[in-house]
């Protein structure tokens, strides 16, 4: 097995990051210009048994599936000239969010192994540093909510009207 780890700090909230990463239209703004993004399926947002296929230049493609969504961690698997598991985690310091991601080849055949090690290691690491200062400057331009309850509704403006008894001060 062979493993490449890189990790950034993104000023933003655990699932305002978790959303760029889940979110198709946001992956697209932050994934390598040579990387074509296409989705299997009709939803917008990735769940776990999703799939998608990342193309390189439309040559080299790599087909996705997401195995595990938790509140701190996205776990998917891919298969192409390679195979294996990428991981993504995150986890809160402060006003920011460590953001690591893993990328795993567990790939046993011979023909995997060595395009592996002869072109795609340096691709995978040279794309990776890339793709997370992208990924860390989309988040940070257009964060988006920051928790799942939004502000707006009924209940916000009920917190700012006067209260309707009177207080006895004295």
């Amino acid at each position: 097995m062979s493993r490449i780890e890189e990790m950034v700090a993104v000023s933003a909230t655990i699932s305002q990051a978790m959303h760029h990463l889940l979110t198709l239209e946001r992956m697209r703004a932050w994934i390598a210009p040579d990387m074509a993004l296409l989705p299997r399926g009709a939803s917008p947002t990735l769940a776990p048994g999703d799939r998608f296929r990342l193309e390189a230049l439309g040559a080299v493609g790599f087909d996705y599936v997401v195995e595990a969504i938790t509140d701190r961690e996205v776990v998917l698997s891919f298969e192409g000239p390679w195979a294996g598991r990428e991981r993504w985690s995150f986890v809160a310091d402060g006003a920011e969010t460590i953001v690591r991601r893993a990328y795993e080849v567990s790939d046993d055949s011979a023909a995997g192994w060595t395009a592996w090690m002869t072109v795609g290691r340096p691709l995978v690491l040279a794309h990776y540093k890339f793709e997370l200062s992208r990924f860390r400057e989309a988040v940070e331009r257009e964060p988006g909510p920051r928790g799942e309850i939004e502000a707006g509704g009924s209940a916000a403006r009920k917190r700012f009207e006067p209260l309707d008894f009177p207080v006895d001060e004295g």
